[in-house]
């Protein structure tokens, strides 16, 4: 197999798929970041509301 038979097979649908759920983890783990960021706030200061 060459090297540009590879690249040109990854290039269609399975590529795009890859891409797309790559950028789905990515926004996945970015709002986990933010949930956790957001409790850990709510955590600190229970009693500070406002």
């Amino acid at each position: 197999m060459e090297l540009s038979s590879l690249f040109s097979s990854l290039g269609g649908s399975l590529g795009d798929e890859i891409l797309v759920w790559a950028v789905a983890a990515v926004a996945g783990f970015i709002c986990l970041i933010a949930v956790v960021n957001v409790l850990d706030m709510f955590m600190d200061n229970p009693n500070e509301m406002g």
